[in-house]
C-alpha cells in the first residue's frame, strides 16, 4: 500500500503494546484521517488522541467486525488483538477463544470486504524441538504454550484463507519487543521492558532468568517498520 493509494487502515487491539505505537506511525505515514484505531476498551486516557479515529470493537463480534470494516471503507487491517504469552498461559481456554476466534473474524472481514490483512506471528510459534541455530523458515514447530499453539494455528489459517479465498494475508514472526512508550502487557519477554521501569521507579530489579540466558529482542521502531513494509510490498515479490 503506497502513500498515493491512501487506503484506510484499521488496527485492532490498538491500545496494546504494538498497536498504541503503530497507530501514530501510520497516522504520520498516511495521515490521521486514514487510520481507524479500535479496541475492546474505551480510550479513556486519550492515549491515541491525534492518531486517527478511535472506535470500540469486540473482535469476537463477527458481524460488528465486518460492518466496521465496510462502513469505514477499510483497505488494510492490522489485526493485533490477542492475549500475550504469559497471560494466555494463565487462561488457555480464553486465549484460544480470543486469539483464534478473533483471527477467524478478521479473516472473514477481510474476505467479505476485499481487504489485505496483517497478522503478527511470534518466535513463540517455535518449540524445544526447533533447531536453535540458523533456524529455518520452515521447520519443526511444536510449541509448549497456548500462545505458541495459537500462533502456529494462526499462520496455517492465514495460509488457508490465502489459498482458498485469495485473501491477501501477511505476517512477521516477532521476537520480544522493547519499547520505551508502553508498559509491559503480559508477554514472556516483557521483563526486558520492566527492568528499565523498575530501575527508575524502585532503583532495582530482580530478574527471574538464569544467568547467561539469552533471548531475541527487537526495538519497537524496527518492528513497526517491518510490519508496514511487508504490507506495502508488491504482492508479486512475496513468496
Amino acid at each position: 500500500m503506497g502513500k498515493a493509494e491512501m487506503k484506510k487502515v484499521l488496527i485492532t487491539g490498538a491500545l496494546g503494546q504494538i498497536g498504541s505505537e503503530l497507530a501514530f506511525h501510520l497516522a504520520e505515514r498516511y495521515g490521521a484521517d486514514n487510520v481507524v484505531a479500535s479496541d475492546i476498551r474505551d480510550d479513556r486516557e486519550g492515549r491515541l488522541e491525534g492518531a486517527g479515529r478511535f472506535i470500540r470493537l469486540d473482535v469476537l463480534a463477527r458481524d460488528e467486525f465486518s460492518a466496521a470494516v465496510g462502513v469505514n471503507r477499510i483497505g488494510v487491517i492490522y489485526h493485533l488483538a490477542a492475549l500475550l504469552s504469559a497471560v494466555a498461559e494463565g487462561n488457555p481456554q480464553k486465549a484460544w477463544r480470543i486469539n483464534m476466534g478473533g483471527l477467524v473474524n478478521a479473516l472473514e472481514a477481510a474476505r467479505e470486504n476485499g481487504c489485505s490483512l496483517f497478522v503478527p506471528s511470534s518466535i513463540g510459534a517455535f518449540g524445544p524441538d526447533t533447531p536453535l541455530d540458523d533456524t529455518p523458515q520452515d521447520t519443526i514447530m511444536r510449541p509448549h504454550s497456548m500462545y505458541g499453539v495459537t500462533k502456529v494455528s494462526g499462520e496455517l489459517l492465514c495460509d488457508y484463507y490465502h489459498r482458498r479465498f485469495g485473501v491477501d494475508t501477511r505476517g512477521v514472526r516477532f521476537p520480544g519487543i522493547i519499547s520505551n512508550a508502553t508498559l509491559p502487557g503480559g508477554g514472556t519477554t516483557d521483563y526486558a521492558v520492566d527492568i528499565f521501569y523498575k530501575a527508575i521507579l524502585e532503583g532495582r530489579y530482580t530478574c527471574y532468568l538464569k544467568e547467561n540466558t539469552s533471548l531475541d529482542m527487537m526495538y519497537m521502531p524496527d518492528a513497526l517498520k517491518a510490519a508496514v513494509e511487508v504490507m506495502e510490498a508488491d504482492p508479486g515479490r512475496l513468496r
